[in-house]
């Protein structure tokens, strides 16, 4: 299922969003980022640093990018960003959504917006859990 701005009159939650779609980024997609940091992206404007409100998630290293897991003990450090239409289908292409990572809207400290993760992603080879107490965050190694 892919988001479209027209479900704008199906969701009350988009009726306030001024045609921005609020995105929490976490890793490569992070401001700073030389290769795909959202602000590459002409449209893209930063909100501001931001972590998940509930403490539910795990984050992982997989190398060159992060992933989080909906299943842990842990907030998420990150960023939130508006982006268009546009840009919100471009990042659906550079997270393969919905075959690799899928999304869901999270609360975050700078308010609820679109989150992707990878679901069981302890399946896959190689992967390191973050571990911390509290709020971890994704360092490139």
């Amino acid at each position: 299922m892919n988001l479209r701005l027209m479900d704008k009159e199906r969701d009350p939650w988009f009726e306030s969003m001024d045609l921005q779609i609020p995105v929490f980024v976490y890793g490569t997609l992070m401001s700073g980022n030389s290769t795909r940091g959202l602000q590459m992206f002409p449209d893209a404007q930063l909100v501001g640093k931001a972590e998940t409100k509930k403490a539910n998630f795990s984050l992982w290293d997989l190398g060159n990018f992060p992933a989080v897991g909906i299943k842990g003990n842990n907030k998420i450090q990150g960023e939130v960003w508006n982006v268009s239409q546009e840009t919100f289908d471009i990042l659906d292409q550079i997270e393969g959504y919905p075959n690799f990572y899928t999304r869901q809207q999270v609360e975050t400290t700078q308010g609820k917006a679109w989150m992707y993760y990878i679901p069981n992603v302890t399946d896959y080879e190689g992967v390191d859990q973050i571990k911390g107490s509290g709020t971890v965050k994704w360092e490139r190694s």
